[in-house]
């Protein structure tokens, strides 16, 4: 299951790193940039613990591949790519998840940013600068009640994924000054 939310994350990010502007025209004309690149800072608040685990790295994507690097605590590096999200193992091989390729769909949904298609898996409102995302898919709302994601100055900065639990990830982004 951990591995899942891995990759819901994952793909969250994505979603979060092309929603550039208000607008699906103008998000994937921002997709059709070359690569987008930043750096994440991730707050796992599990329910009951007085402090959240904290994560770090970079991540880099364009239309055909994921990267998304952890740097500390753990370095660890998951690719999707191909249909496939492949996690590095001890020996430094990426290696293929069973069970993610049912998911590989939300994720063309995502890089397309094809609002008609989210519509049909989240129910989506907006408010000031931020989507609440309500699951729709019967999966998907076991795991999550909902999730944030905000926007400032046309660059998603945050995302928040609520569980059923208590428990709820928060994602920050920054991304480097652009020439």
């Amino acid at each position: 299951m951990t591995m899942f939310k891995l990759f819901i994350t994952s793909v969250l990010l994505l979603f979060c790193s092309v929603l550039q502007a208000n607008t699906a025209s103008q998000v994937h004309t921002a997709l059709k940039a070359d690569t987008v690149t930043g750096e994440f800072k991730q707050y796992k608040q599990l329910a009951g613990f007085a402090s959240p685990f904290v994560s770090s790295g970079v991540f880099s994507l364009n239309t055909q591949k994921l990267v998304w690097q952890v740097e500390q605590p753990v370095k660890n590096t998951l690719i999707v790519e191909n249909g496939q999200v492949l996690i590095e193992n001890a020996k430094g091989e990426f290696v293929p998840q069973p069970g993610s390729e049912q998911f590989v769909g939300l994720l063309t949904d995502l890089l397309s940013v094809d609002m008609s298609a989210l519509a049909t898996r989240f129910s989506i409102k907006t408010q000031n600068n931020c989507l609440q995302l309500t699951p729709k898919e019967a999966l998907l709302r076991q795991l999550f009640s909902h999730f944030t994601l905000c926007e400032s100055n046309k660059t998603v900065h945050s995302i928040i994924l609520y569980e059923h639990s208590g428990s709820k990830t928060t994602i920050e982004f920054s991304y480097p000054e652009q020439p």
